[in-house]
């Protein structure tokens, strides 16, 4: 089973989410974690010096520090009888990169964070520091909606049935045990989804010796394929006690998937990032960064087995 015995919230100092606090004191609670509420003050510009002090700069960044330090702590301990086992920090830098440098610094388990709205109905946007750590934190990530305190009632896992490669394979595990551990959590409900597209016209067009009804056939039997094999998958990795509920996607995934959460009342989904394990660098594939663009829920990302961070 998977525990985050280690928590980091990144948070702003004077503006902590309702969400961001009850879902990590949930998670926290229920697993015995240690949470670290975490704030970075960013560092003036040249520019913002002069208009802000007659201070020395390193006076200035000090007394900011200090300011946000004294916030954050004071904040925190309004509702740190919440947790069982609490602390914050502060750090000076980009966001994104602090953040990460603590995970590895310290071996956190998992990132939360605020969701941002959108101006668009029904969608969550994803500022620059989430999708970085989306793309460059080691351990998973969990970007909450900043105005649900409800709970978890329905998690998707979107998984690749048939990845290209073993760390696809081994990711399809990640995601299936990283869901199902937070559905017996939240005593939710787990759906496990595949998304797949029909061949084309020009597929069908080009096998013109087959009738249309053998051609319907074949397309069928794609199809029982598909869904047996997803079955194994969730089969081999799922515990039956979960009644899992397993759906095979007709279509693009970048189009089918949010479909699917926003007609099910999709709480969270659980999802790969696609990246080649290894190397320093790191970018979200085209299709995961759509489906994160198009979402309504919470969303926890997690990455391969042996990813490497390019941030040091």
């Amino acid at each position: 089973m998977n525990t985050f015995k280690k928590i980091l919230v990144a948070t702003p100092d004077g503006l902590i989410q309702p969400s961001v606090i009850s879902q990590s004191a949930k998670l926290a609670n229920k697993q015995q974690s240690h949470v670290t509420f975490f704030s970075v003050t960013k560092e003036l510009t040249q520019e913002q010096f002069s208009w802000t002090s007659t201070l020395k700069p390193v006076e200035l960044m000090a007394n900011l520090f200090e300011e946000q330090r004294i916030s954050l702590s004071n904040n925190v301990e309004k509702f740190q009888d919440n947790f069982s086992s609490v602390d914050t920090c502060n750090a000076v830098g980009l966001p994104f990169i602090e953040v990460t440098k603590k995970v590895q610094q310290d071996n956190y388990d998992l990132v939360i964070l605020a969701a941002k709205e959108s101006n668009q109905p029904r969608k969550r946007f994803f500022g620059s520091t989430t999708v970085h750590l989306m793309r460059k934190c080691p351990c998973p990530v969990l970007a909450i909606g900043p105005q649900e305190a409800k709970p978890i009632k329905r998690i998707v896992a979107a998984i690749d049935a048939y990845a290209p490669s073993e760390e696809g394979h081994k990711l399809n595990e990640d995601i299936l045990r990283m869901a199902s551990n937070i559905a017996a959590l939240e005593n939710a409900e787990l759906h496990v989804v595949h998304a797949w597209k029909l061949p084309d016209d020009n597929y069908l067009r080009s096998r013109a010796t087959i009738s249309e009804i053998e051609n319907i056939e074949i397309v069928m039997k794609k199809q029982i394929d598909r869904q047996k094999h997803m079955d194994n998958i969730i089969e081999r990795n799922v515990t039956s006690a979960l009644s899992p509920i397993a759906k095979l996607l007709e279509g693009a995934a970048q189009e089918k998937i949010p479909q699917y959460i926003e007609e099910n009342n999709i709480d969270l989904i659980v999802m790969g990032t696609v990246c080649r394990i290894g190397i320093p660098g790191y970018f979200i594939g085209n299709t995961a960064e759509s489906i994160l663009s198009e979402v309504s829920c919470s969303v926890l990302t997690l990455k391969p087995e042996g990813f490497v961070s390019p941030v040091e």
